[in-house]
């Protein structure tokens, strides 16, 4: 338990895929409002369906201010940049808010730019959650997918999500929240990556952040 609270959530950090992509991961800072901009106007109809259920055609002030001032307990978010082209958007953002106040269930949400889905940033982004909600004291986080985002809801089963509710549109799953590698006991390819991303993320250097 002592330990527990020395430990602290995943700050600014440096992470090399085996692909060559290099990405910055960091929490999500109001200075990056202007990044949460553009990457929306990336995001293809499909991903924002996915995503924000609805056909949105940008974000307002109040949408931008509420994604880009996590603090940290009853909203946390992480980001990722390319390193290679700091001047793009960024790569994906992750969040988890609490349900409520005293909850220690929160609710996850990922986005990754369509251009680096399948490259592993959306797991290295929900490795840092598990990390920060375990932190933070969270117990369960709370999946709501779009139905027909079987891969997603097949990749969070492998985890040991379980399914709570389905309805035309969404899927909603729940998964304990996970603070360390070994805490994973599933013996699938998903939660074996999962389990080696939590424990790089708990071994992460801090880096300088980039703007």
């Amino acid at each position: 338990m002592f330990k527990r609270w020395l430990a602290k959530p995943p700050g600014t950090f440096n992470y090399h895929f085996d692909d060559g992509l290099r990405v910055q991961v960091s929490p999500i800072r109001p200075e990056h409002a202007p990044r949460f901009e553009a990457g929306y106007q990336q995001l293809s109809e499909a991903s924002r369906r996915m995503r924000f259920f609805g056909q949105l055609s940008g974000l307002s002030s109040k949408q931008l201010e509420f994604l880009t001032r996590p603090d940290g307990r009853l909203h946390i978010a992480y980001g990722a940049l390319n390193l290679a082209q700091p001047e793009e958007p960024g790569v994906g953002v992750a969040r988890c808010i609490r349900l409520d106040g005293d909850s220690r269930i929160a609710e996850i949400g990922i986005t990754i730019l369509d251009q680096y889905q399948g490259r592993g940033v959306g797991q290295l982004l929900h490795a840092c959650l598990h990390r920060a909600g375990h932190m933070a004291g969270l117990k369960q986080f709370i999946y709501d997918v779009s139905a027909d985002n079987e891969r997603f809801i097949r990749h969070l089963q492998a985890l040991g999500a379980r399914q709570v509710s389905r309805d035309r549109d969404v899927v909603r799953l729940m998964l304990p929240v996970l603070g360390r590698g070994n805490a994973l006991s599933n013996h699938t390819a998903a939660a074996g990556r999962l389990r080696r991303l939590l424990d790089a993320v708990a071994a992460a250097k801090p880096a300088p952040a980039l703007s």
